[in-house]
């Protein structure tokens, strides 16, 4: 073999640690970028934790550690989400202290009862995990008991000091909640400008500079279209959700609801005149550029009036809106003007399709199948064993430091391989970080040159903003923030003074490793789930919402059909969040079936970003066919198109979930169709041919050309995945993700 042929293996190598390096680079940039808010809610976590730390030092308050790691749970939307955040989470330490001391009063006497009496909590925490939507709010049952847990394992405290110390684990909670209640109230008075408001403010000023490019015939910049097309994914159901949970008056969260709907509107149709408006948007007319200048300042003085709380300027709706060579220009002039007269009690506003606010915390306590679906009880007798089995080793070899193994089980368990995986590998470098580099390191450097709480106090407000700063990152980094700062506090918020010995952090880090080993023996081996399958079902859920929101282009109802095509967007908008979560979920699991997923995973990667394209289009087009219908003479050709891009979307829907489907029909042939009978019938009836009927056309070419590549790509690979199971094992993935 000659060196040349030698080398290359070395070169190959290199360069995929060279990506690798990049890869990550990139996602650290991006996951710890600043965004408008971060430093406010990082400053709210750091004074809330270092709040209780004083409290903690100064009064001896056992546990105090939950007490801090409780500021980076509760919702920071506002003071009064963050208030009944607090109010769930209360009850539930409360009802759990109260299980717990009742449990042990019954069968701390016998040791079989004892251990029997463990083995069932531990199944009920999973279960609440598993049927409560509300995960942190159902952890607290967990973490009551995993501190409870090795807190009656030692016998030789007095009864009266052990349930002394239980009642402090839910005490602990209830201080660092009403520290953090506090806390996020101050700030709002220091910092009135809410999520809410900046939100609003964001998508009005992105607006507002597209508007102006637009006047100066300059092209949009790249920054501005990527502000444009993230709003206009993103919906305003998240903006509505923040409005319920204001606090504020019910007659104005409904103005502010119907004002955040047209916003989202207003959004949609610069994000639609991006995608229609083509070579028109660098040529327009001195006409449409004044109007675009004109609409930019209405939009401008309407976010100053917001943001100082006062009613906007009104601006009076044309009983003749002005025709315009820019498309979607005369609506969105219509949809300015309708937002400033929301809070004046107009009739015009009266009959506007508008999205109904919904509150997550309107939801209910448990899922509607907690008693029925099987898979509840199999995550519970899963997390258990796994549970119970680093309760027992750590007993069997009498050391009780190694007791984070049993929180390391309850806060690690998902219902895929993958995701919990993630998880576990989150807290391992959480524990490894915020225990090791941060906990230890200040022990050996630090701690040992401190002699008051001051420098401690400056040290713990470091460590809690670099954990709170990654927290506030995507659910891709969040947890490794929590993790990191449990660890630290972990080890030095337990005893009432600065711990200067590595025997504490030896025994936690030791304990976290301890319960991800029993929850890889177990939890990951039995009646489990693949990411695959479940990123798979989630985006073929995707592809059927998108043929529902087309059917509602034909709808009889125009009202409940545009609000219904705001819904199915946000609901779409969910599921991406979905299938990104699972895919990131994917590059945990192992097997023989690993290269089949990884595989699975990158095209559904490939996939999604045409969804979010088509998702856009199809938005556009079902505004524009609700607002402008076409003549009866083309309405069954039209119809025909709607039905084919339906048949196509539901087609990929069945391949990707495995069910045999005829073929599908050609929407670009199906476009052209449409396009032939609209030109033939205006030609025939000797009338001009409209701008509408030209944009109807041009979006229907725009659907047949990313739609019908993208079936045609889906289509192959499962041919080829079918022929590759045919061939032999090597290619099968659902038979090797039962073994794996």
């Amino acid at each position: 073999m000659s060196s040349s042929e030698q080398a290359l293996p070395a070169v190959a190598h290199s360069r995929t640690l060279d990506d690798a390096s990049v890869w990550f680079w990139q996602f650290l940039k991006t996951e710890l970028a600043p965004y408008p808010g971060r430093l406010w809610v990082v400053s709210r976590m750091v004074i809330s934790a270092t709040i209780i730390m004083l409290l903690v030092m100064t009064f001896r308050i056992p546990f105090g550690f939950l007490a801090a790691v409780y500021t980076m749970f509760l919702s920071r939307e506002n003071p009064q989400a963050t208030l009944r955040s607090a109010v769930r989470v209360t009850f539930m330490y409360v009802a759990a202290t109260a299980y717990t001391i009742a449990g042990v009063m019954l069968f701390v006497g016998s040791p079989i009862t004892h251990f029997l009496w463990i083995a069932s909590s531990i199944f009920l925490a999973f279960y609440a995990v598993r049927v409560m939507p509300d995960y942190f709010t159902a952890v607290g049952f967990g973490f009551t008991l995993a501190g409870a847990i090795p807190l009656w394992d030692q016998t030789y405290l007095t009864v009266n000091t052990r349930t002394e110390d239980t009642l402090w684990l839910g005490g602990a909670v209830i201080m660092g909640s009403i520290v953090t209640v506090v806390v996020e109230y101050i700030f709002r008075r220091v910092h009135p400008a809410s999520d809410l408001h900046i939100g609003i403010s964001q998508r009005l000023t992105s607006l507002e500079q597209f508007l102006r490019q637009l006047a100066d015939n300059r092209p949009v910049s790249e920054q501005v279209q990527k502000l444009i097309s993230l709003y206009s994914s993103l919906g305003a159901s998240r903006l509505r959700r923040q409005l319920v949970r204001s606090g504020y008056a019910p007659q104005f969260t409904a103005e502010m609801n119907t004002a955040v709907s047209l916003l989202g509107r207003l959004v949609d149709l610069a994000a639609s005149l991006e995608i229609l408006g083509g070579a028109r948007l660098g040529s327009l007319s001195d006409s449409d550029r004044q109007r675009c200048r004109t609409l930019a300042d209405q939009i401008s003085a309407l976010q100053k009036d917001l943001q100082l709380n006062r009613p906007p300027q009104l601006i009076d709706i044309p009983t003749q809106p002005q025709s315009s060579e820019l498309l979607f220009l005369p609506e969105m002039e219509r949809t300015v003007a309708l937002i400033t007269q929301v809070f004046s009690n107009r009739g015009a506003i009266a009959d506007l399709p508008v999205p109904v606010a919904t509150d997550d915390t309107s939801q209910p306590l448990f899922v509607s199948d907690m008693f029925t679906n099987p898979d509840h009880l199999k995550f519970a007798t899963r997390g258990m064993l796994a549970t119970m089995l680093a309760y027992m080793t750590y007993q069997a070899v009498a050391w009780p430091g190694l007791a984070t193994s049993v929180a390391t089980c309850i806060i690690t368990a998902l219902s895929t391989i993958g995701a919990s995986r993630q998880k576990q590998f989150l807290r391992l470098m959480g524990a490894a970080i915020g225990g090791v580099i941060f906990g230890m390191g200040a022990q050996v450097f630090l701690l040992t040159h401190f002699d008051s709480i001051t420098p401690f106090a400056l040290l713990f407000a470091a460590v809690t903003a670099i954990a709170a700063w990654i927290q506030t990152a995507t659910p891709r980094l969040s947890y490794l923030g929590v993790q990191m700062a449990l660890a630290f506090y972990l080890i030095n918020l337990q005893e009432f003074t600065i711990q200067s010995s590595l025997a504490v952090a030896r025994d936690r880090v030791a304990g976290v490793l301890l319960g991800l080993i029993c929850m890889w023996l177990v939890f990951d081996h039995l009646w489990v789930r693949s990411a695959v399958d479940e990123m798979r079902d989630a985006f073929a859920h995707n592809l059927r919402l998108l043929a529902e929101l087309m059917e509602q282009t034909s709808a009889d109802d125009r009202k409940q059909a545009m609000t219904r095509v705001a819904q199915l967007r946000d609901r779409i908008n969910d599921g991406f969040l979905a299938v990104k979560a699972q895919s990131d979920a994917i590059l945990f699991e192992f097997g023989g079936s690993r290269p089949a997923k990884l595989h699975m995973r990158e095209n559904i990667r490939r996939w999604q970003p045409t969804i979010g394209t088509l998702l856009q289009v199809q938005v556009t087009y079902a505004q524009y066919e609700l607002q402008v219908p076409l003549p009866d003479e083309i309405r069954q050709a039209h119809r025909a198109f709607q039905d084919d891009v339906i048949r196509v979307v539901r087609a990929m829907a069945d391949e990707l979930s495995g069910r045999v489907c005829p073929p599908a029909p050609d929407v670009r042939q199906s476009a052209a169709t449409l396009r032939a009978r609209i030109e033939n019938y205006f030609r025939t009836t000797g009338v001009p041919q409209p701008p509408r009927a030209t944009d109807v056309m041009t979006l229907t070419d725009n659907l047949g050309s990313i739609l019908a590549p993208l079936y045609q790509d889906m289509h192959a690979a499962f041919v080829r995945r079918q022929q590759e199971q045919q061939a032999g094992p090597h290619g099968e993935l659902r038979d090797a993700d039962a073994t794996s």
